[in-house]
């Protein structure tokens, strides 16, 4: 941590209490928790920033539609510029819903995926719906606490897990590593199978560690991705050292640009962007993105300005480590029965 981030620890303790004191109404039942008469899975995290919770709420939305359950997700939508209650659709733009509802419905058009900052509000209208969920997924929902749901996932990092982070603004914690006890279990994702053997068998903790899919082509010519091709790459995400490190393991990449999270991109952002590619000249084979960056361009003609370049997103996955998956599948069917 660098060394004047120290010197903000008034502000962190003086936000510390005031969250602490919202809490603690919550808790005593000052301010209302509304519960609602179908399983609603929470998942969340207490940092600011990515901690891997979009792979998680689409792995939860695998599980439950292998075993033939309806499901709905909620988000807030971040990043976008509307307001209020909208279902998402593939078609939809990132402006209107946010990037990851929509990545999430294009993955899963199935799935009854809707945006709303007032999260009761917005299972609500959910539960409306013909057919009725048998599901709610709650995304990013571990400080909403006007919805009280029936089972809390806490995502976490194991590049930088909770327990050795801070308060804002000292640290990237929205509230204090002790809230994690309202979690019923925690997922640490990131992890490897070099994990600590001893800590992987911690009865409510999972460890999850991600997986590349193949990529998708999304804009320009024919063509295939090949390891070591010399590549332009761009994202806008909480994290794109890790997005940059991955493609620096696997290609030539001339020059990485990176965007603020949720960033909308515009018409000078890929002119820029072609600005950058015409410098290289003919020794760009391609421009490879992440798949949130990708669903913020899909169904607008900013593409168009990178020609005939091939342009690529890696998808990913996560699975869960040391043989636990059918353990997790299990804990999320049983707690649809009991909830």
């Amino acid at each position: 941590m660098p060394l004047y981030r120290h010197l903000l620890w008034p502000f962190a303790i003086a936000y510390g209490i005031v969250v602490g004191i919202r809490n603690l109404l919550f808790t005593i039942g000052i301010l209302p928790s509304k519960q609602f008469d179908v399983p609603v899975i929470c998942v969340g995290n207490l940092e600011m920033g990515g901690t891997g919770k979009s792979p998680l709420v689409s792995y939860i939305v695998r599980i439950l539609l292998r075993n033939s359950k309806r499901v709905a997700v909620i988000s807030r939508g971040y990043g976008r510029l509307s307001s209020g209650f909208k279902l998402v659709e593939g078609n939809s733009l990132a402006t209107e819903v946010g990037d990851e509802p929509l990545q999430l419905k294009r993955r899963h058009p199935e799935v009854a995926v809707a945006v709303c900052e007032d999260r009761v509000k917005g299972i609500e209208q959910l539960l409306n719906m013909k057919p009725k969920p048998d599901f709610v997924i709650m995304d990013d929902g571990f400080q909403h606490r006007w919805v009280k749901p029936s089972f809390s996932i806490l995502v976490t990092s194991a590049h930088l897990p909770f327990i050795s982070n801070w308060l804002l603004p000292v640290g990237t914690l929205r509230e204090s590593m002790f809230s994690a006890s309202r979690a019923d279990i925690i997922v640490m994702t990131g992890a490897s199978e070099n994990s600590d053997s001893a800590i992987a068998e911690v009865e409510n903790v999972y460890f999850s560690k991600t997986l590349v899919n193949d990529e998708v082509q999304i804009s320009g010519e024919g063509a295939e991705l090949d390891l070591h091709q010399s590549v332009v790459t761009f994202c806008g995400i909480a994290n794109p050292e890790r997005f940059e490190g991955m493609m620096r393991m696997n290609f030539n990449v001339l020059e990485h640009l990176s965007f603020a999270d949720h960033h909308n991109y515009n018409l000078s952002d890929l002119q820029n962007l072609r600005k950058k590619l015409d410098s290289f000249g003919p020794a760009v084979e391609a421009v490879i993105t992440t798949e949130k960056d990708a669903v913020r361009l899909i169904n607008t003609s900013l593409l168009k300005e990178l020609g005939q370049i091939p342009v690529f997103y890696i998808p990913i996955e996560m699975e869960m480590l040391f043989g636990r998956s059918e353990e997790f599948e299990k804990l999320i069917l049983e707690h649809g029965k009991h909830a």
